[in-house]
């Protein structure tokens, strides 16, 4: 059996006039993958529920992104619209693990600021396996990304 740690870290660009902090990094827990010879896939929503598809396992459950927004008016309600899809490939740094794809593809439509112009938003992605028979070995994959929203109010 193969251990492995995959996590995200989530950049933002913003394109109103606010403020925005990373919270917590997407991640997605400490997973087995005893098989890679199919595409099998873990998502976590942005309320960090996971479902796993194929032949992946989940040890120790993960997490959606946490971004913190400050600077926005408030109790105003904002709207949430991905820019692009964002794709990326994720692999151990000097192994010969096979890769990952890590779409990033959930977070809220709509969320309220609070009185003091804060809104905290999570982002839900998937993790791919690439099903081509090579191995994962134990150990941390780790990348980072860019996610371009628009933030409407």
């Amino acid at each position: 059996m193969r251990f492995l740690y995959a996590s995200l870290l989530l950049i933002f660009s913003k394109s109103v006039y606010c403020d925005s902090i990373q919270q917590e990094p997407l991640n997605f827990g400490t997973l087995v993958i005893p098989q890679n010879n199919t595409l099998s896939s873990i998502t976590i929503n942005h309320e960090g529920e996971t479902t796993t598809f194929g032949s992946i396992y989940v040890l120790a459950e993960g997490n959606p992104a946490e971004l913190l927004f400050t600077g926005l008016p408030p109790l105003t309600q904002v709207s949430f619209n991905k820019t692009s899809d964002s794709t990326l490939q994720s692999e151990a740094l000097g192994s010969n693990s096979a890769k990952f794809s890590v779409v990033l593809v959930d977070l809220p439509r709509t969320q309220a600021s609070d009185e003091f112009g804060e809104l905290l938003l999570k982002v839900g992605g998937r993790l791919i396996t690439t099903g081509t028979s090579q191995g994962y070995l134990d150990g941390s994959f780790i990348t980072d990304t860019q996610l371009e929203i628009t933030i409407d109010y």
